[in-house]
């Protein structure tokens, strides 16, 4: 069995391989394993709101899997579907909310 070059280390699996391990080669230290890793979303925004997320996917379904146009014939098409009524949905139920909340501060 042999040692890493830099710290020591037997090496063993994959990085038997070579003559330093992953650890070394990815200047990770004792230190940086000791402190959590937080994930980072990839710099986009995490989206919680119901309605922004069926948009989301809506876009993603339109662009990546019907190409740019409406196709009744493809495998996605019905839940494309289900998701513009689901949205509808949510969108008047807003609408009714806030219209009553309007209604009863003009009666008081």
């Amino acid at each position: 069995m042999t040692n890493c070059l830099q710290c020591g280390l037997s090496l063993q699996g994959r990085d038997n391989e070579s003559e330093t391990c992953s650890d070394c080669l990815l200047g990770l230290t004792d230190e940086q394993y000791k402190e959590p890793i937080i994930m980072k979303p990839n710099n986009r925004e995490i989206l919680l709101d119901p309605i922004d997320m069926c948009e989301e996917l809506m876009a993603h379904i339109f662009h990546a899997e019907f190409g740019g146009e409406l196709d009744a014939s493809h495998r996605f098409f019905e839940l494309y579907l289900q998701l513009q009524l689901y949205k509808e949905k949510m969108l008047n139920d807003e609408r009714d909310v806030f219209k009553a909340i309007e209604g009863d501060e003009v009666k008081q």
